[in-house]
């Protein structure tokens, strides 16, 4: 029977481990199109990992590419970048006018390429150089196009759908365009981002199965909504950063911790139940530079407006969301406490198959 278990666990945790987590940021690319004046600036953000791959293959392949080797690869990492995209209007392709290239501090390849300003609809941005990422679960790029003021559309491309196509003519920025998305929208967009965020979730769910009173379900839930408030609000606001790259490993590692104490510890302890308030509550702070990271790939603050609703509006949206999820998870935990054999070994089983799925998704996070 115990072996059956043990087959059941590693099947589930197999498929989980699978479906790729979309709790914010997963891609490895990022790109700002910003239509102003008589120039469109396409703005790139990708790892040095990335870049490794993207830009050299055949015989020069290499699997990364250190900072120390951005001087002496620079005229490679030019050519590559002016050709990651191929930018037309109107069917007419648009040149490259000039490119900027520079590492961060974060070891990311910052580019920025400058073209004419798109005057025939339709823009079509196509990433053809994503093409060479075919068959990475998390490989695409996060691209918002954007003019004065005025929001353009976003997509997320992925190697096997690489344009976009976004109706754009010369009066793009002139009164009655298309306004940057509103409450509702940033609401909309909030309660998606909870709902389509396995890690979070995954995370809740480890907190709350080993919960067996109310008063502790409620303590963890406003916690950990606490935590994660503050640090959205100060990672929008750019009071505090930290990069992805940090960030999504970290949050794949604080799911572990949790199921692991779980596998530990088992059920709920009698006196030491506070202890859950407090992991709450700290691992919220990191859970929370995640959510601002997504906010911030959404366009936040794009052409000069003001962050303040649209930070309401999304983390309001993030906890209508939990909310969603949290009620109905709890009512069938409890529902399932019923059962000897849940009751039992019901939250171990949970447990043991959120730390593996965590943990692939940590190994995933930390050599993707």
């Amino acid at each position: 029977m115990a072996s059956w278990r043990f087959i059941s666990v590693v099947v589930v945790a197999s498929l989980l481990a699978g479906v790729p987590a979309f709790a914010h940021d997963p891609f490895e690319i990022t790109t700002d199109a910003h239509v102003s004046g008589d120039r469109m600036a396409l703005h790139t953000t990708m790892s040095l990992l990335t870049a490794g791959r993207i830009c050299f293959t055949g015989a020069d392949a290499r699997k990364t590419i250190a900072a120390a080797e951005f001087p002496a690869l620079r005229p490679a990492l030019d050519e590559c970048a002016r050709r990651f995209f191929r930018v037309a209007a109107g069917g007419e392709t648009l040149d490259v006018l000039d490119a900027q290239l520079a590492v961060t501090v974060e070891d990311d390849l910052d580019i920025t390429l400058s073209y004419r300003r798109p005057a025939r609809s339709p823009l079509v941005l196509d990433a053809v150089s994503l093409r060479r990422l075919t068959g990475r679960a998390v490989a695409g790029v996060v691209l918002t196009a954007t003019g004065t003021r005025t929001f353009l559309g976003q997509k997320v491309l992925r190697p096997d759908d690489t344009a976009f196509a976004i109706p754009i003519t010369a009066e793009a920025e002139a009164p009655g365009t298309p306004p940057l998305p509103g409450f509702r929208g940033y609401l909309r967009l909030g309660v998606e981002h909870i709902l389509t965020g396995i890690d979070h979730l995954l995370f809740l769910l480890c907190l709350l199965v080993a919960c067996r009173r109310v008063r502790t379900v409620a303590a963890i839930v406003t916690c950990f909504t606490v935590a994660h408030s503050v640090t959205l609000a100060l990672a929008a606001l750019d009071i505090v950063t930290l990069s992805s790259r940090v960030v999504e490993p970290l949050i794949a590692a604080t799911i572990v911790f949790v199921a692991l104490e779980n596998l530990i510890r088992g059920d709920e302890p009698q006196r030491k139940w506070v202890e859950r308030w407090l992991l709450a509550f700290a691992f919220g702070l990191l859970h929370g530079l995640g959510f601002a990271g997504a906010l911030k790939g959404i366009g936040l603050g794009a052409g000069g407006t003001s962050i303040v609703g649209p930070l309401i509006a999304f983390n309001l949206g993030v906890e209508i969301g939990q909310l969603a999820v949290t009620v109905p998870l709890l009512l069938l935990l409890w529902k399932l406490r019923t059962l000897p054999a849940f009751a039992r070994h019901g939250t171990k089983t949970v447990s043991l198959i959120v730390a593996v799925v965590g943990l692939v998704w940590l190994v995933q996070r930390l050599v993707g």
